[in-house]
């Protein structure tokens, strides 16, 4: 239990009240889209690809996008429940690449089935699947955590106490993915990565994938920041509590 209340899925943290179907609805959705984007993200990953010199993994367009979802599930549903989807992610993730390694070590190939791309992607995506939710989980647990302490200090505020802009919701999303993204770049190029590159270019990568993926997000962060709004407002729910109003 000692371990879940670290993570935020024992007794550390309050369980969310009561939710409405539509609430549901929408929790639904979020955990289904961040599941199918970081297995999607991964199987991206596997294209390196050259960008002016510097060796880029495809995944980097797609990843960002599990950073929004996370941003909007914590901000509606609370760290507990947030942190616990991430978990249940990462899992599922495991499970589909010991999936994948039982097919290629237990199943007979068929006679004159030339199955070596299986092989190649299969033997790659092993260590992309184990980086990436090594990334992943450490990352969104840091993002969920940084996000809960920059909304609790700006409820503290009498100014925002009853009410929360897209301009609060920026500006902890924005902190939170800056300090958390360093634990996923550092953690899933390391572990993805090193030894298919030269250290140089391990090092322009993982200084690329970091300050890309932020530049992304805050592409994306106006309309995050107006979604986390509208949601608030039309499910009357935010930090895993019903909202009266």
């Amino acid at each position: 239990m000692r371990i879940l209340n670290i993570l935020g899925i024992g007794d550390k943290f309050a369980d969310p009240e009561e939710m409405t179907f539509p609430v549901i609805r929408v929790l639904v959705l979020f955990s289904t889209a961040l599941g199918v984007t970081l297995l999607a993200s991964n199987l991206a990953a596997l294209k390196v690809w050259n960008l002016f010199g510097i060796p880029v993994d495809a995944g980097i367009f797609m990843f960002p996008i599990t950073y929004v979802i996370g941003d909007l599930l914590v901000n509606i549903y609370g760290q507990k429940l947030a942190n616990l989807v991430a978990i249940y992610c990462s899992i599922f993730a495991v499970v589909v690449a010991c999936i994948m390694l039982f097919a290629k070590v237990v199943l007979p190939d068929f006679p004159g089935v030339d199955n070596s791309a299986f092989d190649i992607i299969q033997g790659a995506t092993g260590r992309i699947f184990l980086a990436s939710v090594v990334g992943f989980l450490a990352s969104q647990i840091t993002n969920n955590d940084v996000f809960a302490r920059v909304r609790a200090r700006q409820k503290t505020d009498e100014l925002y106490a009853n009410e929360d802009s897209q301009s609060d919701f920026k500006w902890r999303a924005f902190i939170s993915s800056a300090i958390a993204r360093f634990s996923d770049s550092l953690l899933f190029e390391t572990l993805a990565f090193v030894g298919r590159v030269s250290l140089r270019d391990f090092i322009k990568q993982a200084m690329f994938a970091y300050v890309a993926g932020i530049l992304i997000e805050l592409v994306l962060l106006s309309f995050t920041a107006y979604l986390a709004c509208k949601l608030r407002y039309n499910l009357q729910y935010e930090d895993g509590k019903n909202i009266i109003e």
